[in-house]
């Protein structure tokens, strides 16, 4: 990213080309500060009204800018000196205004998508125009990684002198107060078109016209000091160098759709997690990593001792690991993972409440018997035929709710009354598939569990 007031010196402006699009000529302007570039496209029509801006708010000369022409305007030879006048136009008023770019002439240079203070100053006018509206809404905000960067950068920066950062609406200070007020914090390679937003694609492609890659960003979150919910979509959690004044208030962690691999990638992003604290919170902390890359759970996870929900939906888990590091672990999300057995997970889950293993390749439940405390279980979209599987979870004594659709079990006949049998006097009371059974339902469940109760006692007599 561009900073100007203090790259200047290596700055360059050309008009490399011109083009023809629907009957009208466009001027390709690239600006480059140091090692950034970026393009942007230009008609006369826009110099034009720059150069009235500039002649009315600065008084430069009118005659800067090199003349209009109405007959002969399409001329091959014409359209090639008119490029070179703009060019010169551009690089004479960028000496002017060595020190200073005004507003307008940022504007159209786009100075304000690239660099660090101009864009700032647009961030700036919106918190102070809107920003009390936009904090009505949960106290949630969403950042591209761009914008992240150049709040981050800007506090690292020796403060601009006064005309640069043109006090007033355009003051650093507004975006300050905003990020200090926010609880939440959401972070995308880029805003707009929330589909490639989100996409861990995103994160290697260039931002606008520019040669500037999301990836390549990392910045420390300290702005945002009173934050309690941090959301990373398709951002890789090592752009993160330091989120150390977070830590007293950080109680939920959301990382989806990027390519980590493991759990530490997210907990040790940062130094100051290799201290081995994340969340300081006693009683709540969080942590969701959604469509991502996830093939173990690692040793990390006793970073977050107090960790009460766990959401690891849709990574690329076939079995768990270290969760009895988590004695407060009472949720856990599982779904649309790539797990076929679940043995013994009793030693690694023994408080647990909530368990979700919708969309697995689960055919035999019997390795959760004996989570005791489990309330709710969402088993849908497995392979489980067996309706004997029922009996691994009818034994739960605080069991609640089930969910077993989309398994080749929810095709048999009477499926609902046959899996509510299994229950016996507590048939009445379980959610299947998020409904109670009718009273027909229940009275078949009740004639079946009889059955089945009688076909017990006689083969353990035989």
């Amino acid at each position: 990213m561009s900073c100007y007031f203090r790259q200047n010196s290596d700055t360059e402006i050309a008009i490399p080309r011109y083009f023809e699009s629907s009957g009208v000529t466009y001027y390709t302007v690239r600006v480059r500060v140091v090692q950034v570039e970026w393009l942007v496209e230009r008609r006369y029509k826009d110099f034009d009204e720059l150069n009235e801006k500039l002649v009315e708010e600065i008084a430069i000369s009118k005659k800067l800018l090199p003349p209009k022409k109405i007959v002969g305007n399409k001329n091959p030879s014409f359209l090639e000196e008119r490029r070179q006048k703009l060019e010169k136009y551009l690089r004479e008023l960028m000496v002017f205004f060595r020190i200073q770019i005004p507003r307008a002439l940022a504007e159209f240079l786009e100075f304000n998508k690239y660099d660090i203070i101009y864009l700032l100053q647009d961030l700036a006018t919106l918190f102070i125009e809107s920003g009390e509206a936009l904090l009505s809404n949960r106290k949630q905000f969403h950042f591209s990684a761009l914008q992240v960067y150049a709040i981050s950068e800007r506090l690292n920066l020796p403060c601009p002198p006064e005309n640069i950062e043109n006090r007033g609406k355009f003051d650093f200070s507004h975006v300050l107060d905003f990020c200090t007020q926010l609880e939440i914090l959401k972070v995308t390679p880029v805003k707009g078109h929330d589909s490639f937003a989100s996409d861990y694609n995103a994160v290697d492609v260039p931002i606008g016209s520019s040669n500037i890659i999301p990836k390549k960003l990392k910045f420390n979150l300290n702005a945002f000091r009173n934050i309690h919910t941090l959301k990373f979509y398709a951002l890789p959690p090592e752009n993160i160098l330091d989120i150390g004044l977070l830590k007293p208030n950080l109680q939920k962690i959301c990382v989806h759709n990027t390519t980590t691999t493991s759990i530490n990638q997210i907990l040790l992003c940062d130094n100051v997690h290799k201290e081995n604290v994340i969340v300081n919170s006693p009683t709540k902390a969080d942590i969701a990593v959604q469509g991502n890359l996830l093939t173990q759970i690692d040793e990390s996870v006793r970073l977050v001792p107090q960790l009460r929900t766990l959401v690891l939906e849709q990574n690329r888990l076939k079995n768990i690991r270290n969760l009895a590091e988590l004695p407060h672990l009472q949720t856990l999300t599982l779904s649309v993972n790539l797990i076929s057995d679940c043995i013994n997970w009793h030693l690694e889950l023994g408080n647990l409440i909530t368990l979700n293993l919708a969309q697995n390749k689960l055919k035999s439940v019997k390795g959760l018997r004996k989570l005791l405390s489990l309330v709710n279980l969402d088993l849908s979209c497995n392979l489980i035929e067996d309706i004997e599987e029922v009996d691994n979870i009818a034994c739960l004594p605080l069991l609640e709710t089930l969910r077993l659709t989309g398994n080749p079990l929810a095709s048999i006949v009477d499926y609902r009354s046959r899996v509510l049998a299994r229950f016996h006097d507590r048939a009445s009371e379980i959610f299947l598939d998020s409904e109670k059974g009718t009273h027909k339902e229940l009275d078949t469940a009740l004639v079946l569990s009889a059955l089945h109760v009688s076909f017990l006692r006689k083969k353990s007599q035989q």
